[in-house]
């Protein structure tokens, strides 16, 4: 199960729409829209538009001309774009134009919508570019655009408007979309150097309760990873689009993958599962509990310091409580000793839950001198009355 948290900044978790892949959808970085004469993809947004995208027209294709005429708005919408997020910059409009006379006056708006041409949001606009060439002339708009933060669906909306009034013809034309006037590399086309992946994702381990943050955690975005620093965190910059994020702990994956849409900065907090719990020894018998024992958990079927995940010493109660221990079946041993020489327990068991209770029986002894635990145990140098002598026989302590 896997709970993640968005702590600051504006969005939520998205995923890519039925039917879409985020490899199929438009790409948003530093891009270069041609003008085009067919239909925008769909669906197709209203008011009524022509389509713009990334791809440049057909070398052999003959261009056209579209008039305008004054007082009505003209749309180009984008392709569907992948989230993203960009500061502030500049966008270029390079248009072939001319006016039947003597003057035109050409008003450009470029915002961002949502799929359908709604939700609007204002990128940047030039008002009152003068069109005064009476044959086709490639004129250059500049358009000081600010932040924003592409979501799933978007699209770059451009409108394109002639003024009417005072000295201005009834119409201008525009000549886009082939090669004529226009030539390789001089379409009529909006362009940008801003890029839209400019988000930052910041994401901070923690315990399934919340209370601890996890250092050391290897934290996947998409192929990439970080490791998760003394506070819990793994932070990106200069990201976008719609990332896959996972979490591996001890070798253990302790959450499930993820999606992550960064059409705005992204904090979260990531609720991995990762328990605290609590061992209990016992002897052979089950009669009572054992005191002082080393009990260790190791991440894999075999035992060694590599691979050690807790330790910790069973208290009155012959109990040891372990904090951040990763879900999974793991590898737990008890010693008799602290330097690890005596071996008297080993089991294979899963941790699933937070506040899980896990039994050992201390039934085998790996060392060399063989120990009736039904009758005593071995104290450690926490309870022997000499701490030069760690060996010390004890009476076996009932259970409270």
């Amino acid at each position: 199960m896997l709970m993640v948290l968005a702590c600051m900044f504006l969005g939520s978790l998205s995923v890519v729409p039925p039917g879409k892949n985020p490899v199929d959808m438009a790409p948003a970085i530093d891009p270069t829209y041609y003008l085009h004469r067919t239909l925008p993809q769909t669906p197709i947004p209203v008011p009524f538009g022509l389509r713009m995208n990334t791809t440049a027209p057909p070398s052999g294709q003959t261009e056209t001309t579209l008039q305008f005429n004054k007082g009505t708005n003209y749309y180009w919408y984008s392709d569907l774009l992948t989230p993203g997020c960009a500061a502030s910059g500049t966008w270029t409009f390079h248009v072939w134009a001319d006016t039947a006379t003597t003057l035109s006056t050409l008003d450009v708006h470029l915002d961002l919508t949502s799929s359908s041409g709604g939700n609007i949001r204002s990128i940047g606009a030039f008002i009152g570019k003068t069109i005064n060439a009476l044959t086709p002339t490639l004129y250059t708009i500049s358009i000081t655009g600010s932040g924003i933060g592409l979501q799933t669906n978007d699209r770059f909306r451009l409108t394109l408007l002639p003024e009417g009034g005072g000295a201005n013809d009834s119409h201008m034309n525009i000549i886009y979309d082939g090669y004529g006037s226009e030539a390789v590399g001089s379409e009529t086309r909006l362009s940008t150097t801003v890029s839209f992946t400019n988000c930052s994702l910041n994401l901070r381990v923690r315990n399934w309760s919340l209370t601890d943050t996890i250092a050391g955690a290897l934290v996947y975005k998409d192929s990439q990873i970080q490791v998760s620093s003394s506070n819990g965190w793994a932070n990106w910059t200069s990201v976008g689009g719609i990332v896959q994020i996972k979490v591996q702990y001890f070798g253990y994956w302790v959450n499930g993958t993820f999606p992550v849409t960064l059409d705005s900065n992204k904090t979260l907090d990531i609720r991995a599962n990762i328990y605290n719990i609590t061992v209990t020894v016992r002897p052979a018998n089950q009669e009572g509990v054992l005191q002082s024992v080393n009990v260790t958990a190791y991440n894999s079927t075999q035992y060694g310091s590599s691979s050690k995940i807790a330790t910790g010493i069973t208290d009155a109660n012959g109990r040891v409580s372990f904090q951040d221990v990763p879900n999974g079946t793991m590898f737990f041993a008890s010693y008799a000793k602290l330097d690890y020489s005596i071996l008297i327990s080993e089991s294979s068991q899963t941790v699933s839950s937070n506040g899980q209770s896990i039994s050992l029986i201390a039934d085998q002894n790996a060392g060399t001198t063989t120990l009736p635990w039904e009758v005593f145990f071995i104290a450690s140098f926490v309870l022997a009355p000499k701490p030069t002598t760690p060996d010390i026989a004890a009476k076996r302590k009932t259970e409270t």
